[in-house]
């Protein structure tokens, strides 16, 4: 932050964003920016929970869950098993596909019940001496 309370970068992407340009500061000219499109993201359970209400105003604001289980074997299920309709017939009958996205699946609760929930020094947790 700097002695106004804001941050350089966010002041840059508002200014863009609220008046279709920027301005060099070097050659104190202006930069006309065209065709650009921003999507953000935010973790909900690490990080800031601030945004500044200027710059929120900008945007479309959606708060979207992570989908449940069953959700998300359908939704792996049709991608795996629309690819592996390109193979030999004995990877579809087996059910293959199946097995694949739940074992996938379970693995991903495992992990995600083992590991800490925060961003905060998230390098301790995981690295090569473990």
């Amino acid at each position: 932050l700097d002695k106004y309370n804001t941050a350089s970068n966010i002041s840059l992407l508002r200014q863009h964003l609220g008046y279709g340009h920027v301005y060099d500061t070097a050659k104190l000219t202006q930069k006309v920016l065209l065709n650009t499109q921003y999507l953000t993201a935010m973790n909900p359970t690490a990080g800031s929970f601030i945004i500044d209400p200027r710059m929120q105003r900008l945007f479309a604001t959606f708060a979207v869950g992570f989908p449940g289980a069953e959700a998300l074997t359908t939704i792996y299920q049709t991608f795996l098993l629309g690819h592996l309709h390109n193979f030999h017939k004995d990877i579809e009958e087996a059910e293959m596909g199946k097995r694949v996205v739940q074992a996938a699946l379970q693995l991903h609760r495992k992990v995600a019940t083992t590991f800490r929930k925060t961003a905060s020094n998230f390098h301790y947790e995981f690295n090569i001496r473990h």
